[in-house]
């Protein structure tokens, strides 16, 4: 019915501090809170509320119980992080730490 990756246009019927829950056709959904957005978001109501149409991304769909998991945020780029924003590793990892510990243990 549903599948990964899949663009929908929801209806917003609740929105609790977690998420907000919306209506599909044959199912229920949820946008959880950090599916707005990678950056800090204080109020979901800054971007949608109750009764509002909005095209989101499946994330997961569970036919059992015909409940479909949702990404605002992947149809709006502008509210993703930059790829390269993000904490690299150094590839030493912590053999510089170690190497300290060691010369100040071998005292």
């Amino acid at each position: 019915m549903y599948s990964k990756g899949q663009v929908v246009t929801v209806k917003i019927t609740n929105i609790t501090p977690f998420g907000a829950f919306c209506e599909l056709k044959d199912a229920t959904g949820l946008i959880h809170i950090s599916e707005f957005s990678d950056f800090f978001v204080k109020d979901m109501k800054q971007f949608v509320n109750v009764g509002d149409e909005v095209e989101v991304e499946v994330l997961d769909f569970d036919a059992d119980k015909k409940q479909v998991k949702l990404s605002y945020k992947n149809c709006r780029p502008e509210l993703l992080k930059k790829t390269n924003s993000q904490i690299q590793e150094t590839g030493a990892g912590f053999q510089p730490l170690k190497e300290k510990i060691n010369s100040l243990t071998s005292k």
